[in-house]
């Protein structure tokens, strides 16, 4: 008896605007964001205020297009807040009390964020523990570790020659936006074109069919966190640049952010559907909310209250279409 594989389901296949209609619901939402606060938030629209919205977004965005790889095969990672706050304390600590060049300690911090990445996935693959439960884990050892490093105390000044990386400009566009649109424009062409993105795309949709395919699920898997731990370096870096410090609180509960931006892009939290132009579009809107909010002086924790109740609307919306599909 032969058993014949089949190519695994394609989450990325889809014909129509139907197909589109998670990220064309959000695109229409931030539209109609925009619009509201046009009208009614001071200087919203103003060209100093969309290039500071777009400059805040950037680390948010940078570590989202991570997560989404992650989401994408059906995991989570909530450590990266953590993450980015232990590199703005790892990269003072080795420049400034160790005086270690610029360059090395930018090297080393991709390093230690390859290894929690590598360490996550070796956990999640090998022992077959939720990854849920493995990054809240270190969602709390990593800051920890963070506070233990640096005393509880701000580390600062931090090398002139990492300024450039949030102050820089070039053709108008302060320097992190343009890294936000390469590690953007990286993404979608991975999960568009390489065979690497349809089989994340393959795992999400269905593991054991994936598996019998032929695809090295365990490594697939454990790659994504590793992309979006190095991610969460490079947000680290960003910060440092922008606080011209470390400090251990810095990312807390930005996974919170990333999470929200991603689930309300579209990007199915059991994995296999959703795309990175949903997540952009997702993390767009998150950040537009906050900075209209913030404009006509709302408070924070109304702001909470409101991104939370995005968060569930998404979900829902998201349970409720894939119903309709397995009806």
């Amino acid at each position: 008896m032969t058993i014949q594989a089949t190519a695994p389901p394609d989450g990325r296949r889809t014909i129509g605007l139907a197909s589109w209609r998670a990220e064309l619901g959000i695109a229409g939402g931030l539209v109609l964001l925009a619009v509201l606060w046009t009208a009614f938030a001071p200087n919203f629209a103003s060209g100093t205020n969309l290039s500071i919205l777009l400059q805040q977004t950037s680390v948010l965005m940078i570590v989202a297009v991570g997560q989404t790889f992650v989401i994408l095969t059906g995991e989570i990672d909530l450590s990266v807040g953590s993450t980015i706050g232990l590199t703005t304390v790892v990269l003072a600590l080795l420049t400034v009390d160790a005086h270690v060049p610029l360059p090395i300690a930018i090297v080393t911090v991709f390093v230690m964020g390859a290894l929690i990445g590598l360490f996550t996935g070796i956990l999640r693959v090998v022992w077959n523990i939720p990854s849920f439960i493995i990054t809240l884990g270190l969602l709390t050892a990593l800051q920890g570790l963070a506070f233990t490093l640096s005393g509880g105390v701000t580390v600062s000044p931090l090398p002139e020659a990492l300024s450039p990386l949030w102050d820089g400009r070039f053709l108008g566009l302060p320097t992190p936006v343009w890294l936000m649109i390469v590690v953007i424009a990286a993404g979608l062409w991975v999960l568009r074109q390489t065979r690497y993105g349809r089989h994340l795309y393959a795992i999400g949709g269905n593991t054991e069919a994936a598996r019998r395919y032929g695809l090295k699920v365990n490594a697939l898997r454990v790659s994504t966190f590793v992309i979006v731990q190095c991610l969460a370096v490079f947000g680290g870096i960003l910060y440092a640049a922008q606080l011209n410090s470390g400090n251990a609180t810095v990312g807390d509960q930005l996974e919170l952010d990333v999470i929200a931006g991603v689930v309300v892009g579209g990007v199915a939290l059991f994995g296999g559907r959703g795309r990175l132009l949903g997540t952009v579009v997702g993390v767009l809107f998150i950040e537009t909310l906050a900075n209209g909010l913030t404009l006509l002086g709302v408070s924070s924790y109304l702001y909470l209250i409101a991104q939370g109740l995005v968060v569930i609307a998404a979900v829902v919306f998201a349970a409720v279409q894939q119903r309709r599909k397995e009806h």
